[in-house]
């Protein structure tokens, strides 16, 4: 990893390289973004006149320093692979789909006109 400074100077000011805990960020580090949950590791850190932000992998886009936690490891997620379904399964997801349609009720008292 690469070795950050621990205060950044931007347009509006020095702010610290650290998470919501105060613990040392740089480029590579995991984290979780809290207000999402988001997970993947800084690729960038920048600052602007707003204050600094952190770019992360796997959204590619902008979070402040202070709402990322550091992680210790970054889980993996299990890649989806393909999956092979039987006749049968298939035929009963399409009968549950076409009763599901059956049932449903079109009704046009809340629609209104436009114009």
């Amino acid at each position: 990893m690469n070795n950050m400074p621990e205060i950044i100077e931007c347009e509006s000011g020095t702010h610290p390289v650290v998470d919501a805990h105060g613990q040392p960020l740089e480029v590579g580090s995991p984290v979780r973004y809290g207000g999402t949950g988001t997970t993947g590791h800084i690729t960038e850190i920048i600052c602007d006149s707003e204050g600094a932000w952190a770019v992360i992998d796997t959204k590619d886009l902008l979070y402040k320093l202070e709402s990322l936690t550091l992680l210790s490891e970054l889980e993996q997620k299990a890649e989806m692979g393909e999956r092979l379904f039987s006749k049968e399964e298939i035929e009963e997801v399409l009968d549950k789909a076409q009763e599901e349609a059956k049932e449903a009720r079109l009704d046009d008292a809340n629609l209104e006109a436009g114009g």
